[in-house]
């Protein structure tokens, strides 16, 4: 699902979606627009919704709606009621879109308005996907393209959008099961030492990302409704992603001609390169509407897709073998305390004695990073102990060390 942040132009503000970069214009009047995010599909899952709110430039992200009641009916009366949780509007039981139902989608927020979608189908039955990872240069550059093929006989399907999700596998350049411990005495001014083993390991993690992009495709004016070899994500050979194992998960949602419409105006809005483009210069109508209020804007567009997915894994080496892998995603520079530096006492400041190189580079001066925790322990070697910055030592200081349940 994607997530959608939006600004309006008419010498507002720009409307667009955050799977796009964010794109800077000059704004004199901020209008606070409701902006809803909501694809139900065919898979039997746990459908979700995002609901936010438009910010302004200065601002980072997107405000989240909270305490809003959010629910789905079809056609034939029932209701699939939703619960906040995490940022988005989660469905409380799974179910899956069914071919001839109607969906409408109802959003009422905490202020006593009301928001209805129109009713919307199911599209056409989604064929399955097939994707390939291939050897590309791409502006001088060596990397791995991943490409997708599609094709309809029926010539029923026509307007596509592609997301996909992507998941790396990471390895950890400075782990050890070693944990140094240190206590300085204030008494005394010695700093004790020793070492422990870690309950934990973080020698390898994984991380997951999503598609910032809109991908769309329409075969609606060629002979064949047919997708082939339609470039999806491109990545350079030293993009640290690659480096040991990579998977990529692609899907491939059948869009209602709506849909495809609402979409691509949103990427052509955000791609362009010029704020006097004639491309802003109009309001994106999406297909949702305060009940009470027919001129208010509503951002967003409430979709029911058939979707099919394909995933496929490949190994750093599968396209350069004997290439040594890329480079962790942090620089990772080693820093050297001498264990043996005698202690003096290093809390005045400036110090009561002449202290170098005692406070500076000794246990003491460990023992104070250790304490902002800046560094983190390596490993001891004649007379030094080596130390790494924390997420070059520790990959669960930013990822997880689960293996994901698909992992192969």
């Amino acid at each position: 699902m994607k997530k959608f942040v939006a600004y309006i132009t008419l010498g507002l503000f720009t409307i667009f979606i955050s799977c796009t970069e964010p794109y800077a214009i000059q704004n004199n009047t901020f209008e606070d627009v409701l902006v809803i995010e909501a694809t139900v599909t065919n898979e039997l899952k746990k459908q979700e919704i995002k609901i936010t709110r438009t910010f302004q430039l200065e601002e980072k992200d997107p405000i989240f709606e909270t305490n809003a009641t959010v629910y789905i009916t079809d056609d034939l009366g029932n209701q699939f009621n939703f619960e906040e949780e995490d940022g988005k509007y989660i469905s409380e039981f799974e179910f899956h879109a069914i071919p001839s139902r109607q969906y409408q989608l109802f959003v009422n927020t905490s202020n006593g308005k009301e928001y209805t979608s129109t009713r919307e189908k199911l599209t056409t039955e989604s064929n399955p996907i097939s994707i390939a990872a291939n050897l590309k240069t791409q502006f001088g550059v060596d990397g791995v393209e991943i490409t997708v093929n599609s094709f309809d006989p029926t010539h029923s399907s026509n307007y596509y959008r592609f997301t996909y999700e992507e998941t790396y596998k990471i390895v950890t350049p400075y782990w050890t099961t070693d944990q140094l411990n240190l206590y300085y005495n204030t008494m005394t001014y010695n700093v004790t030492d020793w070492i422990t083993q870690k309950s934990f390991d973080s020698s390898v993690c994984y991380n997951t990302e999503y598609s910032k992009e809109i991908i769309q495709e329409n075969t609606s004016g060629i002979s064949e409704d047919k997708i082939t070899n339609k470039p999806i994500r491109f990545i350079p050979k030293n993009n640290s992603i690659i480096a040991y194992r990579y998977s990529i998960l692609v899907k491939q949602y059948i869009q209602s001609l709506e849909a495809y419409t609402f979409y691509k105006k949103l990427n052509d809005l955000s791609s362009t390169n010029s704020t006097l483009s004639p491309v802003q210069t109009g309001y994106i109508n999406g297909n949702i509407k305060n009940t009470a209020i027919n001129s208010e804007r509503v951002m967003g567009f409430f979709e029911v897709s058939n979707v099919s997915s394909k995933r496929i894994f490949f190994n750093y080496n599968d396209f350069f073998e004997g290439e040594s892998e890329q480079n962790y995603p942090f620089e990772c520079p080693t820093t050297l305390y001498y264990k043996f530096y005698s202690i003096t006492n290093c809390e005045p400041d400036p110090p009561e004695k002449v202290t170098h190189p005692y406070c500076e580079f000794g246990k003491y001066k460990l023992y104070k990073d250790y304490q902002y925790n800046s560094v983190i322990f390596y490993t001891f070697l004649e007379g030094y102990y080596y130390t790494t910055r924390p997420i070059c030592g520790e990959c669960n200081r930013l990822w997880s060390t689960e293996v994901p349940t698909f992992w192969e």
